[in-house]
């Protein structure tokens, strides 16, 4: 039997009363452990892994794909609402999304966030269905070599489109890399770690997420003025108009929204490039196509549909090489392909010969936990408003005691909640200087994978860096990577010649 004639089997054994509630309770326990800042995926899982044990295999794999999926739409939760990531994919997501949410609009921002992402699921989940082959081969042809252009050209990326000028952007990639080096070499040794125990395992992605990006803006919400929120609560009316998403909204993020499920599906084939990488590829080529790219930024649709359908499609696109390959594109795979292999059953090519049931049941399972998420989402959306309609002066300190708790409790170390005020205080200073945070953020993300993979490639060349251009792929995407970075500084020279002369 082929996939498509497993269909119907499989659309059975998902809609059983068992599966559709044990789904449900996963996208509810999805969508709130990923509205928790630097709690995504993988910790999701990892913190549920032991539910699973009393459930059938199928039921356990498609409560799995519930929560993945849900927790990659929940991390835009906080990032619309408190300028917070529930994940390092989201943070792209508050260039908008919190811009609009300042505007009163944080009620549009978390529709199009849901349905984009709904979208994005869905479709990178037909994708799955006819092109699993293909994509797991375009992945195969993606090894070390490849990885390393592709974590430079993000760089390039980061470093081009945020911030008041490239030199700011690059400065705080470089920052973000410099962070990454902290703690143990994938090489030999230990960098940057001064003697002290807490640096020798280098910072946690939760410290680096709260610090730069959450307790920044509890400051800036102890700072606010009162007469702030009456000006903001007269604009979080669900019933106005500018809170509406329409059918007509959605036919205009259209060409967004397919821009984003390729780019996700694709990105998510290849091994270890994640969700990060997705949601950046996304919200760049969606400027780059934009007619009006100034406005990016300020807290426009496009600026959330972007990144948040990349972020979901990527769920489907990552299940390709995990399940046809048995290679985890992320934590949060390697924990599914945990839960597969406990149960007796092994990724792999002929997983989708002789498994082609439980195949299906991954697929027609992301469909519909898209669809519960659908449901929850909008049934949770006017709850999730009313914490914009809090005033600031009592949210702030509330919001400030949450990131610290959740700090702590990530490893029970009190030195994690220090490091998390220390790098607040200074991310509160760069903003003042206008060094964008997001970049620093973004590149410690990317640091890891160029190094992980600097590291593999020189293993296989024996030192040998002319290997980069013996491999064509690699090339092709350096090359953009040099054109992406000169073409911002020609872009921001007439901006920064009209700074000189005022």
């Amino acid at each position: 039997m082929t996939l498509v004639e497993n269909f119907l089997p499989a659309l059975w054994v998902v809609l059983s009363p068992t599966n559709m509630v044990i789904m449900t309770i996963g996208v509810v326990i999805g969508i709130l452990l990923g509205a928790l800042p630097g709690f995504g995926a993988s910790q999701a899982l990892a913190l549920t892994f032991p539910f699973t044990f009393g459930m059938e295999p199928v039921s356990g794999v498609l409560f799995f794909i519930a929560i993945y999926a849900a927790a990659e739409y929940g991390g835009a939760i906080p990032s619309i609402l408190i300028r917070t990531p529930g994940n390092a994919a989201a943070a792209i997501t508050i260039l908008d999304g919190f811009p609009m949410a300042q505007k009163g609009l944080a009620g549009r921002a978390l529709k199009i966030s849901l349905y984009t992402g709904v979208f994005g699921s869905m479709m990178s989940s037909f994708v799955f269905l006819f092109g699993a082959s293909g994509l797991a081969w375009v992945g195969l042809q993606f090894g070390p070599t490849e990885m390393l252009a592709v974590g430079i050209f993000g760089l390039a990326i980061i470093g081009s489109f945020f911030g008041d000028s490239p030199v700011r952007g690059f400065i705080a990639t470089g920052i973000g890399l410099f962070l990454a080096t902290i703690g143990s070499s994938g090489f030999s040794g230990t960098r940057f770690a001064f003697g002290q125990a807490a640096l020798l395992d280098g910072l946690p992605l939760i410290v680096v997420i709260t610090g730069l990006l959450a307790v920044p803006e509890a400051f800036n919400l102890m700072a606010a003025r009162r007469g702030d929120d009456m000006k903001l609560a007269k604009h979080l009316d669900q019933s106005a108009a500018g809170n509406r998403v329409g059918w007509k909204d959605m036919r205009a993020l259209m060409p967004t929204m397919w821009r984003g499920t390729l780019i996700g599906t694709a990105v998510g084939a290849v091994p270890g490039a994640g969700a990060t990488v997705a949601s950046l590829l996304a919200y760049n080529e969606e400027k780059r196509w934009s007619k009006h790219p100034e406005k990016f930024g300020t807290g426009v649709d496009e600026g959330v549909a972007a990144p948040e359908t990349a972020n979901n499609a990527i769920v489907a696109g990552a299940l390709i090489p995990s399940l046809a390959l048995g290679i985890p594109g992320s934590g949060a795979i390697a924990i599914l392909l945990g839960l597969l292999i406990s149960r007796g059953i092994v990724p792999g090519p002929l997983l989708f010969s002789q498994g082609g049931d439980l195949v299906m049941s991954v697929f027609v399972g992301l469909i519909v936990s898209a669809l519960l998420m659908l449901v929850v989402g909008i049934a949770g959306i006017h709850a999730f408003v009313q914490v914009a309609r809090v005033p600031r002066y009592i949210l702030a300190p509330f919001v400030l005691i949450t990131l610290m708790i959740g700090t702590y409790a990530y490893q029970n170390y009190a030195t994690h909640v220090v490091l998390t005020l220390v790098i607040g205080a200074v991310a509160y200073w760069f903003e003042k200087i206008r060094i964008p945070v997001i970049p620093i953020v973004l590149a410690f993300v990317m640091g890891p994978i160029i190094e992980a993979n600097l590291n593999r490639a020189m293993v296989i060349h024996g030192g040998d860096l002319s290997f980069v251009l013996q491999r064509p792929i690699a090339l092709v995407i350096l090359v953009l990577a040099v054109v992406t970075a000169v073409f911002s500084f020609l872009r921001g020279r007439p901006r920064i010649v009209r700074q000189a002369e005022a």
